[in-house]
């Protein structure tokens, strides 16, 4: 990987990258045209970091390049991944990687769930989904972020360090391992290298498994 050190997201690149997630995670690209996925790769070009990281424009390039039987392949393979019906192959819900079971609705989605509570913030539909779906978690970062006052960037710090950095990493090499299609390989790389700069942040979490 070929990455600065130094090398810092700017706020507005931050809330860029955790927004384009929260949709990936919703479900919102899976009906995305060729076009429209070039037109996303130029934004994410357009970021300063991304030219700064091998893995990253490599994705970028397949993404650039999707043929049509990958975009119409593409929604079989998340589901796979992230959905069911079958056993998911890589987990959305950060309980699956910190039990010994790795079973769901276990201490650690009550843990988030009360976090949430603690910062004034409810999932919509409580208990339809777990609230340790990773398109939560990312929400709630995308949701304080939006509104950058010292507590709320206390609180993102306080989230990134106790949850999001303890799993995103598993949960990614879990997507790299199984998946099938361009996109959600792809997309997973970005989802990691995101990441690794997020744990770069001054006081995030130095001893992230």
């Amino acid at each position: 990987m070929t990455i600065k050190q130094e090398s810092v997201m700017k706020h507005e690149e931050r809330l860029l990258f955790y927004q384009m997630f929260c949709h990936y995670y919703r479900g919102d690209l899976l009906q995305l045209t060729r076009e429209q996925w070039k037109q996303l790769v130029q934004i994410i070009k357009e970021q300063q970091n991304t030219s700064l990281i091998d893995e990253v424009a490599q994705s970028l390039k397949m993404l650039e390049e999707l043929k049509e039987n990958t975009i119409q392949t593409l929604e079989h393979d998340y589901n796979r991944l992230f959905v069911g019906p079958n056993k998911l192959l890589a987990s959305p819900f950060e309980s699956s990687y910190r039990n010994y079971e790795g079973n769901v609705l276990q201490q650690e989605t009550l843990n988030v769930r009360n976090f949430y509570r603690y910062v004034g913030l409810q999932v919509a539909n409580e208990g339809q989904v777990p609230d340790d779906h990773i398109q939560f978690e990312l929400e709630i970062m995308l949701h304080v972020l939006s509104q950058p006052t010292t507590e709320n960037l206390q609180i993102y710090k306080m989230f990134l360090d106790k949850h999001l950095l303890q799993w995103g990493f598993k949960h990614c090499e879990r997507i790299l391992q199984n998946s099938q299609n361009p996109i959600t390989y792809a997309m997973a790389v970005i989802l990691k290298e995101f990441l690794q700069m997020e744990k770069r942040m001054e006081g995030g979490n130095k001893h992230v498994n």
